[in-house]
């Protein structure tokens, strides 16, 4: 275990900083985020904020390139594969219980099946946005089980409150801060598109049942874009607020109608 230098936080696999040589959290990995005393500080106003063609001219640029072909994309690693699979037995366990505890498992046994799709599709297409955003970038990103986040994850079994963050997509490369916000805000986007989806097709389908589960579809969606948006900690919301609060606004402000749209 090693602490973050930054936090004081122990972590099993810390990130280690190319410019200053400290050892990092996932939260503070970035030079931006631990106010780093090394050579970063002097490129800082140059890296920050440069359009994509400024920085590929930029010496101190690292990542692998821009415009990833589209097939490597969609490669994963066998640890990816298994801890995305983890992740996903998990979730479905999770909303299985859910189903039981509002009496549809067995009652409306389609509609809980619905749901449980909806529930891993909305998990795992917000991961796949953030893998495929920092591969588009040319980072390299996989997903990884995070112990806190199964852990708590685990105890919303028991717990009235539900919370749903297995792990995250880990990103490895010296990062610019609006690279990371463009990232970040990718997996929030995926959902709030899918909550528009589910909307529409509670709102025009004749059929009661998928009207039913346009509402779970977009319920779901427009509540892990929200939790996301979270403007602090390691959530989504505080790396796109540090690159643009007008973006985190809008954005957060079309989430919230959404999520009181498929509330009432």
């Amino acid at each position: 275990m090693v602490k973050c230098d930054r936090c004081g936080k122990e972590e099993d696999l810390p990130f280690r900083c190319n410019y200053c040589g400290g050892y990092f959290c996932s939260e503070h990995r970035l030079p931006e985020f631990h106010d780093c005393t090394g050579l970063y500080k002097q490129r800082r106003s140059v890296n920050i904020g440069q359009t994509a063609g400024e920085r590929i001219r930029d010496y101190s640029y690292r990542a692998t390139g821009r415009g990833v072909h589209l097939r490597s994309l969609f490669k994963f690693s066998d640890r990816e594969i298994k801890d995305l699979g983890i992740s996903l037995l998990i979730i479905s366990a999770l909303s299985l219980q859910l189903m039981l505890q509002y009496g549809l498992l067995f009652s409306y046994p389609l509609i809980a099946l619905g749901s449980v799709l909806i529930f891993g599709a909305a998990f795992l297409l917000h991961e796949i946005a953030h893998k495929f955003a920092a591969q588009r970038y040319g980072y390299w990103a996989e997903f990884r089980i995070n112990q806190t986040g199964l852990m708590i994850t685990l105890l919303s079994f028991i717990s009235p409150f539900k919370l749903v963050a297995p792990g995250a997509v880990m990103i490895a490369s010296l990062m610019y801060g609006d690279d990371y916000g463009k990232i970040s805000l990718a997996g929030p986007l995926t959902n709030i598109v899918q909550a528009v989806i589910y909307s529409a097709i509670s709102l025009l389908s004749g059929d009661p049942h998928i009207r039913f589960l346009g509402m779970i579809g977009a319920s779901i969606n427009s509540s892990l874009a929200l939790f996301n948006l979270i403007p602090f900690g390691v959530f989504d919301g505080l790396k796109i607020m540090r690159w643009n609060w007008k973006v985190w606004l809008a954005t957060t402000a079309v989430t919230v109608i959404l999520y009181f749209y498929s509330s009432v």
